[in-house]
């Protein structure tokens, strides 16, 4: 075999590889990013902006789902860029845990002896395990937010997300693919410790699952995490608003007032940052706010901001000092 032929060879491996890849996230039922998901999302989104009773043709839905900004302004435009970036970076397989929480479940029954068989019925395992699991999951979710917002270095990746000056549906995908890695080993390494811990104290369980993903957390994610980035103003009101972070929540987390800087970090409860004293209820009705990361930079949507300078700002160049040359409170100030 040739040298060219080895690499058509490793070509079409790859493609394949990459289809097998897209196929999964696209098609599986325990995808939150599956078509089937992604229409349920859609579907509750449309429940939510569209007036009750009222009937709306489907050229004003459309504007309403994908508003024109997407497309004409620079900030949508990033957004659709990093959409087709995180399709093409799931599709080589990178960008997920290098490590699995089964892995950590795995390494730390190796070091304590075997798992005990279940002292509880299965269904009972089930019904601690699925809840627990899902908020091992929230609490790496608040975490990994929460760092990214307080150490200079992860800012300059989180930023990118940010700097988005309009929200969509679209924005959900707008994550540095550094950022990306950093989340799902987190998440990994924390669902792992609680799994082993849920199998010293109930011997071998199981959570309840769609598709081999916790019930609890594929529901979360299509109803309420990948609605957060949308436009529309929802609060879920003065009760569920105590407990499940909507859009309202999160557009309040974008803002550049600095009255909104590093709350509601949640992914979609509103427990953690209840805990640790970084929640902010939005008003009932709609407040008027204004998104993006006011630090100076001039060019907020193009490809070296957008991509590169997360890496380039933290080097010192000819001499100079790094973007950031404050402590971390100061360095925060920007920071949405």
């Amino acid at each position: 075999m040739t040298n060219l032929d080895m690499v058509r060879s490793g070509l079409a491996e790859l493609v394949a590889r990459g289809g097998d890849q897209l196929a999964v996230i696209f098609l599986s039922p325990g995808s939150p990013f599956s078509l089937g998901a992604l229409a349920v999302t859609l579907g509750l989104f449309v429940a939510i902006a569209v007036p009750r009773g009222r009937s709306v043709r489907f050229a004003v839905l459309r504007r309403a789902l994908f508003p024109s900004r997407i497309w004409r302004s620079a900030s949508g435009r990033t957004d659709i860029a990093y959409f087709a970036l995180g399709v093409l970076f799931a599709g080589m397989m990178i960008g997920w845990a290098i490590f699995s929480a089964e892995h950590v479940r795995g390494w730390i029954a190796d070091s304590l002896g075997p798992v005990p068989s279940s002292r509880l019925p299965g269904w009972a395992c089930a019904a601690i395990a699925t809840p627990l699991l899902f908020l091992a999951y929230e609490f790496a979710y608040w975490l990994d937010h929460w760092l990214m917002h307080r150490i200079p270095f992860l800012w300059r990746f989180h930023k990118v997300h940010h700097q988005a000056e309009s929200l969509s549906l679209l924005t959900n995908g707008r994550v540095h693919p550094v950022e990306t890695i950093g989340f799902y080993n987190l998440v990994a390494l924390l669902m792992g410790i609680m799994g082993a811990l849920l199998d010293l104290l109930l011997g071998t369980t199981q959570a309840w699952t769609i598709g081999g993903t916790n019930a609890l957390i594929l529901i979360a994610a299509v109803a309420v995490t990948h609605l957060q980035h949308s436009h529309v103003w929802v609060t879920f009101g003065r009760r569920w608003g105590g407990v499940l972070i909507g859009p309202a929540h999160h557009q309040i987390h974008h803002s550049v007032n600095p009255e909104h800087f590093n709350r509601n970090l949640g992914g979609s409860l509103t427990l953690f940052d209840r805990l640790f004293g970084t929640f902010h209820m939005p008003e009932a009705r709609r407040e008027r706010l204004r998104f993006g990361v006011d630090d100076g930079e001039t060019n907020p949507h193009g490809l070296r901001a957008a991509l590169f300078e997360p890496f380039l700002g933290a080097l010192p160049l000819r001499g100079e000092q790094p973007a950031i040359r404050h402590p971390v409170g100061d360095a925060l100030r920007p920071v949405a």
